[in-house]
């Protein structure tokens, strides 16, 4: 087994959370990098499609995905992902076919779980059973914030509340362009660039293209009904 594996399986172990609460043994890391694959993929690559089965579990380990919902001729946006985030886990574990499809919108480094060894990881590794739950649970009460932020008050403190989200946990910009932006809040183009350029005439961020950089995190925070 090479070292560059055992990196990517550590690199995971990471990224699960709650090592204090369920530590990896070195067999578990082992029986880990045995089981995971790398795939690098280049921006524009389809990595799951609406309405087809899912046969595995994917943990962004560098760059940006977007998943994305098609209504007939509408097209919504339902997440980025970032470094560590992980995508497929619920509907493969549901049984049921993707309900969006994932596009990579950079180069992507993706750490993949197939369907042939997730059963047997979860029945023979307790502890990667148990990390993985506290990490769906995690990101399930994170989606569950989200919704109720983006569903109260106006458009500015939804738009506050969503540059907040998005650079939780990472630098504090955001490199998407500001359909992107709008398409995440349902809301229109030029509503939402109003928004932003008021945002950035009070200091709070600054924009250019493609680019919103947070200025003033606490002056954002403010606006976001508690």
């Amino acid at each position: 087994m090479s070292d560059g594996m055992l990196r990517h399986a550590a690199w995971i172990a990471r990224a699960l959370g709650r090592a204090e609460l369920s530590p990896f043994s070195s067999e578990d890391m082992r029986e880990l990098a045995s089981s995971i694959g790398v795939r690098r993929v280049s921006s524009g690559t389809k990595l799951m499609t609406q309405g087809k089965p899912v046969t595995f579990i994917g943990v962004i380990e560098e760059g940006e995905v977007e998943l994305y919902h098609r209504a007939g001729l509408r097209r919504v946006m339902i997440q980025i992902l970032r470094s560590g985030d992980t995508m497929g886990d619920i509907p493969y574990f549901c049984q049921k076919d993707a309900p969006f499809s994932a596009r990579a919108i950079t180069d992507v480094v993706l750490i993949q779980l197939d369907e042939a060894v997730l059963d047997r990881l979860f029945q023979t590794r307790p502890a990667l059973c148990r990390r993985y739950l506290y990490s769906l649970a995690a990101r399930l009460e994170r989606s569950q914030l989200r919704l109720l932020q983006l569903t109260r008050g106006d458009l500015r403190s939804q738009v506050a509340a969503l540059l907040l989200d998005e650079t939780e946990g990472h630098e504090g910009s955001i490199r998407l362009p500001q359909s992107t932006l709008a398409e995440l809040l349902g809301a229109t183009r030029p509503s939402v660039n109003r928004v932003l350029k008021a945002f950035e005439a009070e200091g709070l961020i600054s924009v250019d293209y493609r680019h919103v950089e947070i200025r003033d995190r606490n002056g954002l925070r403010a606006l976001v009904p508690s």
